[in-house]
């Protein structure tokens, strides 16, 4: 895991700023993974996984996309996992990305 602060990620402060109005409000920890924090790759959507306790996974994940589709026309993924109820299959999948996930303050 590297923090968002002290690495050169593909994100536009367009893209940041949305990001930040999608996650207004939005109680856990906020990872970017995928293409968009590797700056040798081009392209790519907006993969984002939320630790978060608080209500339905599924809810959450629609209102942060639909938030950032208001503000960006990006594309965007997001992943909502407790961290204390997954199953063995996201844990396997939040272990393999985790190395080269990256912080979002938020």
């Amino acid at each position: 895991m590297r923090d968002l602060k002290s690495d050169n990620v593909r994100l536009t402060p367009f893209e940041k700023s949305a990001l930040d109005v999608a996650l207004e409000g939005v109680d856990g920890v906020v990872y970017l993974f995928g293409s968009r924090t590797n700056p040798s790759k081009r392209g790519g959507d907006i993969d984002l996984l939320i630790f978060s306790r608080s209500g339905s996974a599924y809810k959450l994940a629609q209102d942060v996309t639909v938030r950032f589709q208001m503000q960006c026309d990006e594309k965007i993924d997001v992943l909502v996992s407790d961290p204390q109820n997954n199953t063995g299959e996201e844990r396997a999948f939040i272990d393999s990305i985790m190395s080269e996930a990256v912080l979002y303050e938020h």
